[in-house]
């Protein structure tokens, strides 16, 4: 496994770099190609979906139980999305070290700094939301990937952030389903948000409970389906 990895981040940098120089829309074929064959390799099948209905601008929402499902979800966003799409993902500065100099070759993914401390100075839930708002209304071709639980822990609060942007800049929500158990991936059909944050819930909670995550237990809504 660590020589496949190896000799296949070699092949995209070598490649990648060839390509992007000689002829930019082969770059992208061939990125999306790889990143196609690792979800292959994987044993991950994704859903057939319809490319028409995707709108210039979306928001992406999952829930979140591990860093698996921000891995995935790259995986996915790079083999089928990246072609259309820059995206905004929304993460703890801690993690931000982390992934950061991950991106180097990645420049279609932008990362939004989230400050994990609970009580900041003159600094709430809804300065963030106005602030992503004020970043992203001027910007086409984007995805934004939330996950309103805001925690990999196991919580029934869900945060309305993708709900106040959706409705904010008119932008149409699509949930991103990932069964780590049947190894399935769904691009549900994107849609308006609902008028009432109550309503929007149900929503989301319905689309959660048709996945198995990769830690069911951290999920308050698939715990009693599936942890034994």
């Amino acid at each position: 496994m660590y020589y496949f990895y190896s000799f296949l981040f070699f092949y995209i940098f070598i490649s990648s770099f060839y390509l992007y120089k000689k002829n930019f829309n082969n770059f992208n074929k061939l990125i999306s190609f790889v990143f196609q064959q690792i979800l292959k390799y994987l044993k991950y099948e994704i859903q057939s979906y319809d490319e028409t209905l995707l709108p210039s601008k979306l928001i992406i929402v999952n829930s979140h139980t591990s860093i698996y499902d921000f891995i995935i979800g790259t995986l996915v966003y790079y083999a089928y999305l990246h072609e259309k799409y820059d995206t905004y993902v929304l993460m703890k500065k801690e993690f931000e070290k982390i992934c950061s100099p991950l991106l180097v070759f990645f420049d279609k993914i932008k990362l939004i700094s989230v400050n994990s401390t609970k009580k900041i100075e003159n600094y709430t839930a809804l300065g963030l939301t106005d602030t992503i708002c004020n970043s992203l209304k001027e910007k086409d071709n984007y995805i934004l990937y939330v996950a309103p639980e805001g925690t990999r822990k196991c919580t029934d609060k869900l945060r309305s952030g993708y709900w106040n942007i959706s409705k904010t800049l008119n932008i149409n929500v699509m949930y991103l389903g990932i069964d780590f158990s049947s190894k399935k991936i769904v691009l549900e059909t994107p849609r308006k948000v609902e008028d009432s944050w109550d309503d929007e819930k149900i929503i989301f909670i319905e689309s959660c409970k048709k996945y198995i995550p990769m830690y069911p237990e951290r999920c308050y809504w698939t715990k009693d389906f599936y942890y034994e």
